[in-house]
């Protein structure tokens, strides 16, 4: 791994094994809180010259899923077993049960955001994904499906973007090949043959991947600093949830405000602006009915607010159910 920032050189450090514009989770503390915004560029370098033994004619990987969070929190750990949004991702490089289980975190108070991209279809390719990050969570995790596979994946976790208390510039990190232990099949292309009972999540350091050749790179890059000072006392809610056909997002605001709240889908795209005007102190509401800008339905799936003004701001998700 490879990290740089004001006063570093590029340095080696200890190896840390692991497109859509994430929202950032407004600060619970009424004091400053430094917003900080990020590039995760996954380089794939998995061809038939790096590691030949069986590798197959459709080689890709699904897109990348995680989220931040704190130093409490994981989503996976080598040497213990595979959660269910684990196992949905690297066998079917499904992204929403691990989607999911982030959000549950943040409700929890222990992640900030979700993180999700779409596959990398041509191998060796690059994609990237934006998010923002806060000191409470500056510690980040992502993966990615290796395409076709049984179970077997790549990713970082709880990769620190602020060691030693300043925000890393770039991050370098080499992917090898892990096993989710979820699946019993020893090649890329071998029929379901799930392992059962499941056993712990480990380093593939044998055949058909080349050991020691790494999968790819992970190159996380500091892309913005704000200072975003937040306002105690804002207070949002999002009612019913999951809902069909209306969702009611009310607030109440402890002074006069320009607020503006939009509305955003998992790969981060804006789906429709539903408030943008000056707003009195107090409570209020507006209630969004799963439409776009221009009238369409949206498909069913998971959704993010993001209420801001001036100085503060905060977000959250709904689920359309249809």
């Amino acid at each position: 791994m490879r990290i740089r920032n004001r006063h570093f050189k590029r340095c080696a450090a200890a190896w840390i094994l692991p497109a859509a514009i994430a929202l950032a989770a407004a600060a619970a503390s009424p004091v400053t809180a430094q917003t900080v915004g990020y590039r995760a560029t996954f380089d794939a370098t998995w061809t038939a010259e790096t590691h030949p033994t069986n590798y197959p004619s459709n080689a890709h990987f699904s897109g990348l899923v995680g989220g931040t969070h704190d130093a409490t929190t994981s989503f996976w750990m080598e040497g213990m077993d595979a959660s269910l949004g684990m196992k949905h991702m690297a066998e079917w490089g499904a992204q929403n049960t691990l989607l999911a289980e982030v959000q549950s975190a943040i409700d929890a108070g222990g992640a900030g955001v979700q993180i999700a991209d779409d596959p990398l279809w041509v191998v060796p390719g690059m994609t990237s994904v934006e998010f923002e990050s806060t000191p409470d969570f500056s510690r980040v995790t992502l993966v990615a499906m290796i395409a076709p596979s049984p179970d077997w994946f790549i990713g970082v976790k709880g990769l620190d973007l602020r060691p030693g208390g300043e925000w890393a510039e770039e991050i370098v990190v080499e992917v090898y090949p892990f096993d989710a232990g979820t699946d019993s099949g020893s090649n890329y292309t071998s029929f379901d043959n799930p392992t059962s009972p499941a056993v712990p999540i480990s380093a593939i350091t044998s055949g058909p991947f080349t050991p020691g050749v790494p999968i790819g790179t992970l190159t996380f890059t500091r892309i913005g600093v704000s200072s975003v000072p937040a306002v105690p006392g804002v207070q949002v809610s999002a009612y019913p949830n999951p809902f069909n056909p209306q969702t009611t997002i009310a607030w109440e605001l402890p002074d006069d405000s320009f607020l503006t709240i939009e509305i955003f889908d998992i790969r981060g795209r804006r789906v429709r602006t539903l408030w943008d005007r000056a707003t009195p102190a107090g409570p209020g509401q507006v209630n969004w009915n799963g439409t776009d800008s221009k009238g369409r339905m949206q498909l069913s799936g998971k959704y993010f607010w993001k209420l801001h003004g001036a100085d503060f701001q905060e977000t959250g998700s709904v689920i359309l159910a249809k």
